[in-house]
Order: structure tokens, then sequence, then C-alpha cells
């Protein structure tokens, strides 16, 4: 992958990322703007916008209102608001605002009844429902019109592949092009002569060309225009490799009957499309793996303190180079990003890893040598302690990787994975911690990959504290730590 790609593909990423942070601000600034309008509303007298104004702030009101816009932010996750929209009609958008402003009206005519406040009068919770549905939709009405022109300028882009015989491929290549609102890039289409019915060479050639370009480059989703019937094998092998690979599958098709799991119905320019995918789904307890995340990591940032200075004091009188080594790795969606350490090896490390090869302990494409002649001496207690990984604590904050998850390996590491199974692991955010190491980080590549999938498959925010917890005794015994 280019420099140019990588940087565009990063440059696509932080504008998706920076568009749903606005859309979270504003979704709280409308409900905050509604219960302020529905108290003046609702109350009786004609003077109500003076007393609203002449209401003292007190530190008990500012606690309760910062609580009910983080209960309101909590509930609008779960219901799915922040997940795409791009090719869901607007219908399924405003059933699910209104079940979202149920959710936040009713326990807030509750509360107010128990806390005895004097603006819960009988027409504050209608004022209020309607007040925030209105805003809520109008708002977003607005924000997709930009959404839509930011994709129209080349931002917010996800990449496609579309696989089909030649007319249906086609017209699915034409719609997507045409719509340049729905924000979809062509990567590449891969013909499949009409009468193909999945296990021809033709078929292998097509997902063979997929796995290829996956593995080279970050491929978002896949549609199949393929007749579903004659088809099956093919679709059945597509689906379950793109399921491997955490990519999402679109079949175009106006009825299909599969045996698979989290599949949705969405459409492209009026045609249905079925949407299959992989992973832990966006649920309310993603929501709290990420809030975890991040308290987590900025308090262990600031009780840590001690340690990082005289970590960084102890790597510059011990050897000559920077205190922090930045690598890339391989993230969510087969995504790059610069991980952060404690530099532990002499400066220049890179450059000797050719020569020491030959001394690899790991088996399968990671590299893992237990005396390891390029470390430094203060670097070898880092990597017992594993104090070198404290800075990835950033990279939590970040945002590029979660606490609890599979470890993200190098560009070297990942060149070499020969198993497409084995890249379903990029179907999470890795972590800086995982099954695997709490079990003792043995040098076996097949026994790492299984823990990984075995979290994969059973994640709960359970099993993330579960995981934390056993972290602590995994660190102080140093086993497989090198």
């Amino acid at each position: 992958m280019s420099t140019w790609h990588c940087y565009e593909v990063d440059l696509i990423n932080r504008s998706r990322n920076a568009f749903l942070r606005l859309l979270q601000l504003a979704d709280l600034a409308v409900v905050a703007a509604a219960f302020v309008l529905a108290v003046a509303l609702a109350a009786p007298g004609d003077d109500t916008w003076s007393t609203i104004l002449e209401m003292r702030v007190t530190v008990g009101n500012l606690l309760v209102v910062a609580g009910y816009l983080a209960y309101c932010h909590v509930i609008f996750h779960s219901f799915g608001l922040y997940r795409s929209h791009r090719l869901s009609p607007s219908s399924r958008e405003w059933r699910d605002l209104a079940w979202t402003v149920l959710a936040i009206t009713v326990p807030l005519g509750a509360l107010a009844d128990l806390l005895g406040y004097e603006f819960a009068t009988r027409a504050f919770l209608p004022i209020l429902a309607g007040l925030v549905l209105a805003g809520l939709g109008i708002e977003r009405r607005l924000l997709r019109a930009l959404a839509r022109s930011m994709r129209r300028h080349g931002r917010d882009l996800r990449r496609v592949i579309v696989v089909g015989d030649g007319e249906r491929a086609f017209d699915t290549v034409a719609r997507l092009t045409r719509r340049t609102d729905l924000g979809y890039r062509v990567v590449e289409m891969l013909p499949l002569e009409p009468c193909g019915n999945g296990n021809g060479a033709g078929s292998a050639a097509v997902l063979g060309r997929i796995e290829t370009l996956a593995t080279s480059e970050p491929i978002d989703e896949v549609f199949v225009a393929l007749p579903l019937d004659s088809a099956q094998p093919l679709i059945r092998a597509l689906v379950s490799m793109c399921e491997e690979q955490g990519i999402t599958v679109r079949l175009v098709a106006s009825v299909v009957d599969l045996m698979l799991a989290r599949a949705q119905i969405d459409e492209v320019d009026g045609c249905p499309v079925v949407t299959i995918f992989s992973g832990p789904p966006d649920s309310l307890a993603l929501l709290g793996k990420r809030l975890l995340d991040l308290v987590v990591s900025a308090v262990a940032s600031l009780l840590l303190l001690p340690v990082f200075v005289a970590a960084a004091i102890a790597i510059r009188l011990d050897s000559r180079g920077p205190v922090l080594f930045a690598q890339e790795r391989v993230g969510l969606g087969g995504r790059r990003f610069r991980l952060l350490k404690f530099r532990t090896m002499v400066e220049g490390a890179d450059r000797l890893q050719a020569e020491l090869e030959p001394l690899n302990e790991a088996h399968g494409p990671v590299l893992k040598i237990r005396d390891d002649p390029r470390l430094t001496r203060v670097g070898r207690w880092l990597r017992r302690l594993s104090l070198d990984e404290l800075p990835q604590l950033m990279n939590v904050i970040k945002g590029d990787m979660s606490l609890v998850g599979p470890r993200p390996l190098p560009l070297r590491d990942v060149r070499r994975i020969d198993k497409a199974a084995h890249r379903r692991r990029f179907s999470v955010k890795p972590g800086i911690t995982c099954l695997w190491q709490v079990n003792g980080r043995e040098p076996e590549f097949e026994d790492w990959v299984r823990k990984d999938m075995e979290y994969i498959d059973n994640w709960s925010l359970g099993l993330d504290v579960k995981i934390l917890l056993k972290t602590v005794p995994a660190v102080l015994s140093g086993r497989g730590a090198y």
C-alpha cells in the first residue's frame, strides 16, 4: 500500500470520526435546548422566561443535567442512532428516533416527580417529547445534507468491491456511482458469467481476487449481485471468507433466505440490499467498552505518571535514541496506525531484524526471540515487567486501540499470514492485553489466533473486566514476556 494511499485512507477515517462526534454533540445540544424550551412552555403563568433566568445554578442541578445528558447519550447509542444509515430509508430513522425519545422522556418524568421538581407539569413531558423529536429530526436532516455534500467531495467514503454477473454487476456499479451522496468508492468490479454456479474456475478466481485486495488495502464492503439460486455455492464461500475477515457483505436481491445471524435489509437507490455482518454489533455493551477504555486509561495515565517519568529517564541514561518507539501496526478493519512503546532496543534495531530471522523461536508469521541481542539493559527489565506497553494507553484514548483485544501485529507479521481465517482478528479493535497474554504468551501462533477467535466469539463487557483483572498477576509473573 502506497504512502499516499495510506494518507488518503487516514484522512477518510478522520473525516468520518469528526462527523460522528459532531452528530453526537448536536444531539445533546438539541436535547438541552428542548428541555429549556419545554420548561418555559409548560410552566404556569405569564412570566415564565424571567423565572427560568432567575433560577439558581447549583452544583446539584448541574450534576442532574450532566447525568441526564449522559443517560441520553447512552440511549442514543443503544438504539443505534450512530450506526451507518447511508442505505437506510428515512422511515427507519424516524422510527428509531421515536423509540429513543420515548426512552429518554418517560424516565425523566418519573425522576422529576420523585425529586419534586416544579417544572414537571402534566404538559411538560408531551411538549419535551415533541420538541426533542422535531429537533433531532430537523438536525439529522441538516447533517444528512452535510454528509451527502462531504461524500460528493470525496470525504467519508467506503471502499467496496462489486461481484456479479455482467448485467447485475454493471447495474449495481452504476447505481453506486450515480448516487455519489451515498459515499461509496468502487475499488473493483469482479464479473462472473450468468451460468456460473460457484464451483468453477471463475468463482475461484473471484474469491482469490477479493482475498488479495483485502490483504493489500482496506475493503469495507462487498456487494454481491448474483442470482441466489444458481450462485449459492459462491455466495456461501464469499460470505464465509468475508465473515472471517470482518468485511460487511451486501446481497443485492429482492428475496433472500439465509441461515446467517445479524442480517438487515437496506437499500441503494430503491433497490433492496441484504446486509450480513460479522463481529460484535453496535450495542450498549460496546459503548460501555469504550467508556471503560477511556476511564481506565485516563486514570492509569495519571496514577502511573511517576513510572512514565522514571522509565523515560532510565532509557535516556542507558542508551542513545528516543524514549518512545513508534511502529506502524495493523488495527481494526486492516487499517494502519502508529503504536507507541517505550524503546527497549538499540537505535536502528529494525535494520538488524533480517539478520536475526534464523533465531526466531515462534511458530508462524510472528518474530519472537527470547535473548534478542538488540535489547538494551533497561529494555530487558521494561519488557519483563511489560512496562514498555504503557504508552499504548495514549493509543487507547485516541481510539486506535482498546484495553482488551487481539494484540496488533506489525506489517512484517501481517504480510506473512497465510490463512484467511486468521485475518478475522482484524474485525475488532486491537488491545493492550488479551486472552493469549493472560494465558502465558506461548510462541505458538495457532494457539494465539485460537485465543483471539475465542475472545471475538464470546465477547462481553464482563469478559473484558475478567481479562483486565487477570492481566495484573500475568504481568507480575513475567511468563512469556520477552
